[in-house]
């Protein structure tokens, strides 16, 4: 959950406790309807109660919106069919077999990867750390490929596009040894 929903949730919690309280004082007649009607009219116009029930209406459907949503499991998962049925890979577990073409490949000491279903494909982007005794537009290029065949090998998902970000080079001195 993202901190703005929270911080939404948390206030219209904070405001829903706050007018329980108001009703519940109401109805045992803690506070009488005049008291709660006067101080409205008296600090807040017709128009401004609107407005605020109308914000309080938005943050609400907001907020139940998730529940009633429907999950797309196509949006984390890429099918295959064949005459049998239908074969069903998550991006984790093609996630690990990019992470294992990438281990295959020397000079990479460290990697990230992203994976996102396009129109054309499969996309990978990966942030990679390499050693500093190798060629980087070779290896960029031995890797997109090394990924895209070891994928299109061993699950036979097309790959749309591999795009490569070499973050850092890698500077200490235990540097993978292959």
């Amino acid at each position: 959950m993202q901190l703005l929903d929270r911080i939404i949730i948390f206030v219209f919690t904070i405001l829903l406790i706050f007018i329980s309280l108001i009703m519940i004082g109401s109805a045992v007649e803690l506070i009488p309807l005049t008291y709660i009607s006067a101080f409205i009219n008296q600090y807040y116009g017709q128009a401004v109660i609107g407005v605020i029930g109308a914000v309080l209406l938005v943050v609400a459907v907001r907020i139940l919106y998730p529940l009633f949503r429907r999950k797309d499991k196509s949006r984390n998962t890429i099918v295959r069919e064949n005459s049998l049925g239908e074969i069903r890979l998550s991006l984790s577990a093609i996630d690990a077999l990019v992470n294992e073409a990438v281990n295959q490949t020397r000079g990479i000491k460290e990697v990230e990867s992203k994976l996102k279903v396009g129109e054309e494909g499969l996309n990978i982007f990966l942030e990679v750390v390499v050693t500093p005794d190798i060629n980087i537009p070779e290896i960029s290029e031995e890797l997109q490929e090394s990924i895209k065949e070891y994928l299109k090998r061993t699950t036979g998902v097309v790959v749309g596009q591999i795009e490569v970000l070499v973050d850092k080079v890698a500077q200490d001195s235990n540097l993978r040894v292959e």
